[in-house]
């Protein structure tokens, strides 16, 4: 049986893992002290964009919530939903939103459960569902698992957001940049395991690069290109360029985010 822990540090061999439970910084807290970095800001524009997709009367299932970063944003932009599910393995993790849910003018409901395992626990439909840099964190197969699940519960049509870090194709997803990391899919598995799962795929977009990467890309680009992006170089803080800048160029980004809709 695979073990759930803290994180991937080479204590148990990495096929003996099923997940890691470290949660990425709490974006909120570190703008507020000022002190955040790159990852912040992504972690920040994801969460957005994810909130920004729901609708009037939408369930959004969160897929590994965690601390339930959605909802503070979901609050002020996206009170119409009807419902927000937030289902995470870890009770601990949880709890920030369990014990205060700020006054959410939806119904919350939060599930402690494996997400392989979701569609015994969730009875009606769901319209979003949302993996914000999560299922890196789950051993390969029991991502893909995940991903079925997703497919069960949600209504023909549904809407699924998926973000994680980019494995270039060819390289070895084990080898993963972070030791809260168990396996940091290629491009090309995650969108044939979504294909496999029943999702057609609609939008992909870059979510994380290094702006030095897109300096070099910028120099090969026409004049009129240039001269639209230098005064954003030069004002835009890097940690926000580099959540927003690879957008259009998910081939040369770290971290990508998948917008599927189920067939």
């Amino acid at each position: 049986m695979r073990k759930i822990v803290k994180a991937n540090d080479g204590a148990v061999p990495v096929d003996e893992i099923l997940c890691t439970t470290y949660q990425m910084r709490d974006f909120y807290k570190q703008f507020r002290d000022g002190f955040f970095n790159n990852l912040d800001a992504m972690n920040m524009v994801q969460h957005l964009y994810a909130v920004r997709q729901m609708r009037e009367g939408d369930t959004v299932l969160d897929v590994c919530c965690g601390r339930g970063a959605l909802l503070k944003l979901m609050k002020y932009n996206a009170k119409g939903v009807a419902k927000y599910i937030g289902v995470d393995i870890s009770e601990e993790n949880m709890r920030p939103w369990t014990r205060d849910s700020w006054k959410l003018p939806f119904e919350v409901e939060p599930l402690v459960c494996d997400v392989a395992e979701m569609s015994e626990h969730i009875s009606g439909p769901v319209d979003l569902a949302v993996y914000t840099s999560s299922i890196e964190h789950m051993h390969k197969d029991h991502g893909e698992r995940s991903l079925g699940e997703c497919a069960k519960l949600l209504r023909q049509g549904g809407r699924l957001l998926i973000s994680c870090p980019r494995t270039p194709e060819g390289g070895d997803g084990y080898d993963v940049r972070y030791k809260a990391h168990v396996y940091e899919w290629t491009v090309k598995e995650l969108m044939e395991a979504l294909q496999r799962a029943g999702f057609a795929l609609e939008e992909e977009f870059g979510i994380l690069g290094n702006v030095r990467d897109f300096r070099a890309i910028l120099k090969a680009a026409p004049a009129p290109v240039q001269r639209f992006f230098e005064p954003m170089l030069r004002y835009v803080p890097r940690e926000f360029l580099a959540a927003i800048l690879f957008a259009g160029l998910p081939m040369a980004s770290k971290e990508v985010l998948i917008k599927a809709r189920r067939l």
